[in-house]
């Protein structure tokens, strides 16, 4: 191990921060050099302390324009967020959903201010733009991402308990930390409005499902991700010739034209919602992810609903409807997802009304979500069988079988090497949680004495970052160094290790 590995790990959130909303406008993913800064109409106030550049800056109403900026015509740009934000790195220069939550699960305690500034910064995406975005960029106004938020707001919470909360707030927007809940409770609310009403409902399961708003072509993958249309005809067309894929093929591509069907467009995008975009688990490049109701997003849910509880009891509001919301989710989640001959949860198809029985890496979201607490025998099995077919000499693998999806096998990521980690030891299985946090901190360690950086995902099989895919962006991420996921997971596997 480099004497500077832990010095990288530990810099990751002060590396990856952005201050400057117009110098940080810049998309890798895009042409062009200086894309403009969106500022909703009614912060119009406020976002001028934070614009640097007003003739880079316009107004827009996201309630009533943001239908304009889903499909590929529209000159896209960044969106406003109220604080610095922390971006994932190299090609990822914007906040994104999910990646912040890791980082404010590590840093809460050592970065308050920071941390605290992110969470609010998804509190503003709420407010403005209807949701936590997958990233805030315009041509990510039509879904979400994996929903963490509420995580990441008891992360702050618990941190403050250890310490002044002006270290949280040094400005004093709030009184402490209660005041603070107080103001973002009816946000969160919302929130878990959006995922449990209209499109996102898996039909009538009481489950939900990943979406997205839109069926134009995702302009980022026309841009940055060059052939992955192009397969995808080819797949079908190929289909067409051999009858494989009959169903896919009438759903997805149109024999005539010989093109994509926007049905295909609107699966790609609703795919990359659930952040394992793309992966081989829901069918071809995921496009049936639609049509399922995932453990991982209901897993999700289940552990929002009682963080929920747990906030409304810090304020003393009635937490007997969360408590209600959260029991009749495990049940529903019992009812479709749970094989009773193993004992194993799966995610469910609602199309068809079956499970998918093929291992995925969100069988550890599962124990994470703390939806088996109260059942140990059947948390090990689950546990168990996640270990015994996606774990490998160098960590958790997201699948057992080669698709040539990057969110597959032979590719392990760090959020599922912490969530593995932390739901094996919610579940007291502490030895296998510590040889799987032994694991990631050796393999990146080793990549890390090689080629002198942390990754965005690594070769779990192989034990390296080497990286080839054909679905998915053709590069493995770093930025000075480090990835904002992977120093947070490995600042959260330190304290397994046994020196």
């Amino acid at each position: 191990m480099r004497p500077d590995f832990w010095i990288i790990v530990e810099n990751t959130p002060l590396v990856l921060l952005h201050h400057d909303l117009c110098a940080a406008a810049f998309d890798p993913k895009f042409a062009s050099a200086a894309p403009p800064v969106y500022v909703p109409e009614d912060d119009a106030e406020n976002a001028k302390q934070r614009i640097s550049n007003p003739e880079q800056s316009r107004l827009f109403d996201p309630k009533t324009e943001r239908h304009s900026f889903y499909g590929s015509e529209a000159e896209h740009g960044l969106l406003y967020l109220p604080y610095p934000y922390l971006v994932p790195g190299g090609r990822f220069n914007e906040m994104y959903g999910w990646d912040t939550a890791f980082a404010v699960f590590a840093w809460a305690d050592t970065h308050p201010k920071i941390m605290r500034e992110q969470v609010d910064n998804h509190i503003y995406q709420i407010r403005h733009y209807g949701m936590v975005l997958n990233a805030n960029r315009t041509y990510y106004l039509s879904r979400s991402h994996p929903p963490l938020i509420t995580p990441m707001v008891l992360s702050i919470w618990e941190a403050a308990q250890k310490r002044d909360w002006a270290d949280f707030d040094p400005d004093g927007l709030h009184e402490d930390a209660k005041s603070w809940l107080a103001c973002i409770y009816d946000d969160l609310e919302a929130y878990y409005s959006y995922w449990t009403t209209g499109d996102r409902l898996a039909r009538d399961t009481g489950l939900s499902r990943y979406w997205d708003d839109s069926d134009a072509p995702a302009p980022e993958v026309t841009v940055s991700e060059k052939g992955h249309f192009e397969h995808a005809r080819m797949h079908f067309q190929t289909a067409l010739e051999t009858g494989m894929d009959e169903e896919d093929r009438k759903l997805f591509y149109d024999d005539g034209s010989k093109t994509l069907t926007p049905l295909y467009h609107h699966a790609n995008r609703t795919m990359r919602a659930s952040g394992f975009d793309p992966t081989g688990h829901w069918g071809y490049g995921g496009l049936r992810c639609m049509f399922h109701a995932p453990l991982c997003l209901n897993a999700l849910l289940y552990r929002m609903e009682g963080d929920m509880a747990k906030i409304s009891e810090i304020l003393s509001r009635p937490t007997a409807p969360w408590r209600n919301r959260q029991e009749k989710r495990k049940t529903a989640m019992k009812e479709y997802m749970h094989d009773p001959a193993t004992g194993l949860y799966h995610d469910y198809n609602f199309t068809h009304g079956q499970q998918v029985k093929k291992p995925f890496g969100n069988l550890f979201h599962l124990l994470w979500c703390g939806l088996l607490d109260d059942d140990p025998e059947t948390a090990r099995k689950n546990a168990g069988y996640a270990l015994d077919t996606l774990e490998t000499p160098h960590g958790i693998a997201m699948s057992n079988k080669t698709t040539g999806s990057q969110w597959d096998h032979p590719y392990g990521w760090p959020p599922i090497q912490h969530i593995a980690i932390a739901g094996l030891e919610r579940c007291g299985m502490l030895k296998e949680a510590e040889r799987l946090a032994r694991k990631f901190v050796d393999l990146a360690a080793h990549v890390h004495m090689e080629r002198g950086a942390l990754y965005e995902k690594y070769n779990v099989i192989e034990g390296n970052a080497h990286f080839a895919v054909v679905h998915g962006y053709h590069e493995n991420v770093t930025e000075h160094g480090t990835f904002l996921w992977t120093g947070a997971t490995l600042h959260m596997a330190r304290k397994f290790l046994v020196d």
